[in-house]
C-alpha cells in the first residue's frame, strides 16, 4: 500500500484550513482529511484534529490493532471520536467537516460528518463516490456528487464537528477485495473541479495545478494488489449506516 497527499490552497482562501494525514503498516492504513469552515478557530481545529486522530490511531496499533467485526470497529472508531471530542477545551472555537478511512482486514471503514468523501477509483478513471454528503442540498440522501456540485445549497452541511455537538458520524463500510484505489477528500476536490480535472490531479498529482476558489485536498491510496486479484466487473459490497437518532434533520450552514 502506498499513498500521496497534497493540498492546494484556493483563490479565494486567506488560509488554507484543509488538513489531511495518513499512515500506512503493511496491508492496513489510516487516513484522514478535514476541512475547516471560515469561522475562527476552524483551521486550528481540524489541524488539532488529524494530528489526534492519528495519535489515537498509533495508540491502538501498540494496543494490538483493531478487531475484525465492523460493528466492532465502528464502535473503537466512535470512542475514538468521543474521546477527542471530550479532550477539547471549553473555549474552543470553530467547525471542521471531517472523514476517517480504516483499511484493515481487507476492509475500508469510513466513518464521516460534513462534505468530505471517500470514493472508489476504478480501472476506467472514474471515481464511484460511497459517502452521501450531509448538506441541505442532499437532505434524502439520494443525490449524486456530480448533482451536488451543481446545487449552491450543498454549501449549507447539516453535520459537522464543533465544541457543543458530540459527534455522531455515519460509518461507510466496503469489502476491497476488488478495489485498487481509494480517493479521501474534502469538497474542494469532488465539487470545484470537473470530472476531467480530478483525474489529471490523480494522474499527475504534483503537476502546476490552478484550483478555484475553495482548497482543494486529497489522498489518494494505492491497495497495490495483484493483477489477479483484481476484476473491473467485480462487484463492490457497500454499507451505509443510516442516521442516528439525534442527528440534526436541518440544515445548519456552518461557513
Amino acid at each position: 500500500m502506498r499513498y500521496h497527499s497534497r493540498s492546494i490552497t484556493g483563490q479565494a482562501s486567506r488560509a488554507n484550513n484543509d488538513y489531511a494525514g495518513a499512515t500506512c503498516e503493511g496491508d492496513g492504513g489510516f487516513f484522514v482529511v478535514a476541512d475547516g469552515t471560515s469561522r475562527r478557530g476552524s483551521g486550528q481545529l481540524a489541524e488539532s484534529f488529524v494530528s489526534g486522530m492519528l495519535a489515537a490511531h498509533s495508540t491502538r496499533m501498540e494496543q494490538g490493532g483493531y478487531p475484525a467485526e465492523p460493528e466492532a470497529v465502528e464502535r473503537l472508531l466512535g470512542s475514538i471520536l468521543a474521546d477527542f471530542h471530550a479532550s477539547l477545551p471549553a473555549d474552543q472555537t470553530g467547525a471542521i467537516c471531517y472523514l476517517i478511512g480504516l483499511v484493515a482486514h481487507d476492509r475500508l471503514t469510513v466513518a464521516y460528518e460534513g462534505d468530505c468523501s471517500c470514493g472508489i477509483a476504478t480501472l476506467a478513471g472514474a471515481i464511484e463516490w460511497i459517502t452521501p454528503p450531509h448538506c441541505k442540498a442532499n437532505w434524502r440522501r439520494d443525490r449524486s456528487h456530480c448533482e451536488l456540485a451543481r446545487d449552491p445549497a450543498r454549501n449549507s452541511v447539516t453535520r459537522c464537528l464543533k465544541i457543543n455537538r458530540v459527534p455522531n458520524p455515519d460509518f461507510v463500510c466496503c469489502a476491497l477485495k476488488a478495489v485498487e484505489r481509494l480517493v479521501f477528500v474534502t469538497d474542494g476536490f469532488w465539487a470545484d473541479l470537473t470530472q476531467a480535472q480530478q483525474s489529471i490531479l490523480l494522474a499527475a498529482p504534483d503537476s502546476d495545478f490552478r484550483v478555484g476558489d475553495d482548497d482543494v485536498t486529497w489522498i489518494d491510496v494505492s491497495l497495490a494488489r495483484k493483477a489477479d486479484e483484481l476484476s473491473e466487473s467485480s462487484a463492490i459490497p457497500c454499507r451505509s449506516e443510516p442516521a442516528r437518532e439525534g442527528v440534526v434533520s436541518v440544515a445548519e450552514s456552518v461557513n
